[in-house]
């Protein structure tokens, strides 16, 4: 059983880390950010504090370490709304 997030991901798969986010950012939000870069539509994570509010941390898939590379270095400290966003692979 399980398998996680990754299950039936492209064994190639790459996760990146962002810092930053708006609080009140949406999943399509980021994906617009990252649009025209080989994401996985639906893979988009927010992260939450110990209170259960958003912690400004998320994560995004990436069909290869190519693919996350080439976001990572078009989209690093780029806006969404007026948060820069730092980018970790």
């Amino acid at each position: 059983g399980g398998g996680g997030a990754l299950s039936g991901m492209p064994p190639t798969a790459c996760v990146m880390r962002m810092q930053g986010l708006p609080y009140r950012v949406r999943h399509r939000e980021v994906e617009d950010f990252f649009r025209g870069y080989d994401y996985v539509p639906g893979s988009v994570e927010f992260g939450v504090d110990s209170r259960g509010r958003p912690s400004g941390e998320g994560w995004i898939i990436f069909r290869s370490s190519h693919a996350a590379r080439e976001a990572l270095n078009a989209r690093n400290n780029k806006y969404i709304g007026d948060r820069y966003i730092k980018l970790f692979l």
